[in-house]
């Protein structure tokens, strides 16, 4: 294991810049025993940091004034060792990253800091961070297309419904949803809890004046749910909101019943997802569905006037370049509203990753950048973006639309600019307080059984989030 030593109290950012090289690399509180070294020393206003990687050092200086509080003290403190350590690593291996230093989620909501804080956002990423400049205009394509989308709403929150079942278990899936036949005798159970959770949630919101805006039922798979289950839910959800999505995601689980009881109860927007259009990548990775299963299903949605979303992932088990260029083309010549493209994480309580499965024969970078300019190409806009640790290549998720198709929950969620009232397994809910710049967060329980023995436990935290 290569070994870590550094005097920087907040040493979990450093881990994250040196992964990007590393597989196996831990901390270590003795310096002698250390292979790279990154040195926080006081200076007369401000820091200097040095870090050394065997015949490679570096330093990087940083000033502060008194203009900073000490939140953005600690920014900054992160952001320059995070810099020194990315540039002698970069150096040494003679290979940049395509996002730089940066290890965050959201570089979208780092360039608007950035701009806050008066400077130039797009020269920071590049000459600072070390931002490629494909990377630096994708964000900048991301925040045109968000436009007034980005602005915060006083006293309004997104309500999010998680259903934690699935049909089958993708291999590179590492939510906490179950098979939904393993759990059959926890669905109904799950379903009262669920229903009490949000007939509450709402009654809750309106109460406290909190106008929820846009509703997203994911999961898991909500369409493994049968009819009568997912009407118990929709019935519950007495709010008309802006947007109204359901993670439909797996074709196999999509009927014309299903998607009628959509359209009664008001949903506008559903997720049809491939994955692939290669029948072979299908089968590996678990999905119980044919490729011509996606083009029917697709239709039939199309049917009903729904806007849909599909999701593509690059970096698949088995799926050559040429393979998912197809797929690309494929979604494509559908034309759906919304493509996301996806690139492969590897975490934690994947089949993938228990497999130790590496995508180093495949060139994910080279798809990713394929899809990207095909979609640009026929009239698709990037509108936002995530990015995870573990991701092949240290790329990004990118979700495409149409003009005026965005979702508006998902940049809710992913610039963190709208509450959230959640429930579910799994679910998160989260308050914004603006003027003091900081997000709180409660989180129900990640299992079926606990949530249903604890729901109004759970209820009780959420509630007092918002009454704060």
């Amino acid at each position: 294991m290569v070994k870590l030593f550094s005097n920087f109290e907040y040493q979990t950012e450093l881990l994250d810049v040196a992964k990007l090289y590393f597989a196996d690399i831990g901390l270590t509180d003795i310096e002698p025993d250390a292979d790279i070294v990154v040195a926080e020393n006081s200076i007369k206003d401000g820091y200097v940091y040095n870090a050394l990687y065997l015949n490679v050092n570096f330093h990087e200086t940083l000033f502060l004034s008194n203009k900073e509080d000490v939140l953005q003290s600690v920014r900054l403190r992160k952001r320059f060792a995070k810099i020194a350590l990315y540039k002698v690593l970069s150096v040494y291996f003679n290979k940049e990253m395509p996002w730089g230093s940066l290890t965050g989620i959201r570089p979208t909501k780092l360039a608007c800091q950035l701009k806050s804080e008066g400077l130039d956002w797009k020269d920071t990423f590049k000459d600072l961070l070390g931002v490629s400049d494909a990377k630096t205009q994708l964000v900048d394509d991301i925040l045109t297309t968000q436009g007034v989308s980005r602005i915060v709403k006083p006293n309004c929150a997104d309500l999010y419904i998680g259903i934690p079942f699935c049909v089958s278990r993708c291999s590179y899936c590492s939510f906490t949803s179950g098979e939904i036949d393993r759990l059959k005798k926890y669905v109904e159970p799950y379903v009262d809890a669920l229903c009490n959770d949000i007939n509450k949630t709402i009654a809750f919101a309106n109460a406290h004046g909190i106008t929820l805006s846009n509703v997203y039922i994911g999961g898991g798979t909500p369409t493994s749910l049968s009819c009568t289950q997912l009407e118990r839910v929709l019935s519950q959800i007495a709010v008309t909101p802006t947007e109204y999505t359901v993670e439909a995601g797996r074709p196999d689980t999509i009927t014309e019943e299903k998607l009628a009881l959509f359209k009664k109860y008001g949903v506008d927007r559903i997720s049809i997802n491939p994955q692939t259009f290669n029948q072979d990548v299908l089968d590996v990775i678990g999905r119980k569905h044919t490729v011509q299963d996606i083009y029917d299903k697709y239709e039939l949605a199309k049917k009903y006037g729904f806007t849909v979303n599909m999701d593509l992932i690059a970096g698949l088990p088995s799926e050559t370049f040429d393979m998912f260029c197809k797929s690309v083309d494929s979604a494509i010549a559908l034309a759906p509203d919304n493509i996301t493209v996806h690139t492969l994480a590897l975490k934690r309580g994947s089949i993938l990753k228990e497999q130790n499965y590496q995508t180093t024969e495949q060139d994910v970078s080279a798809m990713v950048e394929y899809s990207h300019k095909r979609l640009y190409a026929n009239g698709y806009k990037p509108y936002y973006m995530y990015r995870q640790k573990y991701m092949a290549e240290n790329l990004e998720n990118v979700g495409f639309c149409k003009p005026d198709t965005q979702c508006l929950y998902n940049i809710g969620i992913m610039e963190e600019i709208t509450n959230i009232l959640a429930c579910g397994t799994n679910a998160i809910s989260k308050r914004i307080f603006s003027l003091e710049d900081r997000i709180e967060r409660a989180a129900n329980a990640k299992d079926v059984i606990t949530y249903i023995e604890r729901n109004e436990d759970y209820l009780a935290k959420k509630f007092e989030l918002f009454e704060k």
